[in-house]
């Protein structure tokens, strides 16, 4: 593997000269720049970022902590901020912590001691109150401090979109699903929002919560068939992602419970999954992509421009075939 020194040597420059161009310290002609390049093209040098960003009071990498990555949700978030981060001529540092709150901490000090431009948190742990760093932190659909900037969907009002859907389609015996709620989660509105709709047309929703570890396996099995046990007179059912949905929509197909026509079921996320249950899931959709754009930019352009401390994207509402 070739390294700065063969560069220099190839070029005919000096190493000092090398790391000044790549870290653009000091004016380096063109005609010493073309030669640097032309050498590093030779020898398929590849400058280590991790190094070069210790040098420099940050770098041209964005660090992104996410509670899990086989979690849909997640997977689309990672690809949407990659993409992103690579459209400004940034590298993403991927950290995922597993709803596990050391792991946590220690990414972000590995991130802190890297010099990231910033970091986006998209997890569920509450421990990096007293943290700090010389780069902004973005949260993702949470709230750490009224310091630390957040960007989330409109919840309140997804679980109220839901919920008029389904009072329209003449729904009363509503209930919410969910995973067992974190403090400082903004998708804990989501039921806000549901319930309060139904409650003032005289309904009280019923709400089961589903053990945090599901969140992570993404396995609801057990869960969905303790719901039906004990709610099996429900007519209509709001899911707080769209995973646990699709878990209730199997769960009805292997039971002969008819979707749309016995059982409503509405989603959260429209994820790719949700066009390719059977029935097509209704959902409400949240603006991933967006909020990923304005977590990156606002990173990239904190120091021109000051981040909101709590930025909200509208949601809408898909009818499918599940209601």
């Amino acid at each position: 593997m070739a390294t700065i020194k063969d560069v220099a040597e190839r070029a005919g420059v000096t190493v000092t000269t090398v790391s000044r161009m790549l870290n653009n310290r000091v004016q380096v002609s063109q005609k010493t720049r073309d030669k640097i390049n032309r050498a590093m093209e030779e020898l398929d040098y590849q400058p280590n970022e991790l190094a070069r960003s210790l040098s420099k009071k940050n770098s041209q990498m964005i660090g992104l902590i996410v509670a899990s990555a086989s979690n849909f949700f997640f997977a689309k978030v990672i690809n949407s901020v990659e993409r992103y981060c690579a459209s400004y001529g940034y590298k993403l540092l991927l950290c995922v912590s597993n709803h596990e709150s050391r792991k946590e901490i220690e990414y972000f000090n590995m991130l802190k001691a890297h010099k990231v431009a910033g970091v986006i948190l998209a997890s569920h742990t509450q421990n990096l109150n007293n943290f700090n760093m010389n780069a902004p932190i973005i949260t993702f659909d949470r709230t750490l401090s009224p310091e630390i900037p957040s960007v989330c969907s409109d919840n309140y009002n997804g679980g109220v979109l839901a919920a008029n859907h389904l009072i329209e389609r003449g729904c009363e015996k509503p209930a919410y699903f969910m995973d067992t709620p974190v403090t400082g989660i903004y998708a804990n509105l989501r039921y806000n929002g549901f319930a309060e709709t139904f409650i003032n047309h005289g309904i009280k929703p019923v709400l089961y919560l589903a053990p945090k570890e599901c969140f992570i396996s993404m396995r609801y099995e057990d869960s969905v068939e303790d719901f039906f046990a004990h709610h099996p007179e429900v007519d209509c059912i709001f899911a707080s992602n769209d995973v646990i949905a699709a878990h209730i929509l199997r769960y009805c197909a292997k039971n002969g419970i008819d979707v749309p026509k016995r059982l409503k079921i509405i989603g959260y996320d429209d994820i790719e999954l949700a066009r390719f249950c059977t029935p097509a899931l209704t959902t409400i959709r949240q603006p991933v992509d967006d909020n990923c754009r304005f977590a990156v930019e606002s990173i990239i352009n904190y120091k021109e421009k000051s981040i909101p401390v709590n930025t909200i994207f509208p949601v809408q509402l898909i009818q499918r075939e599940s209601t």
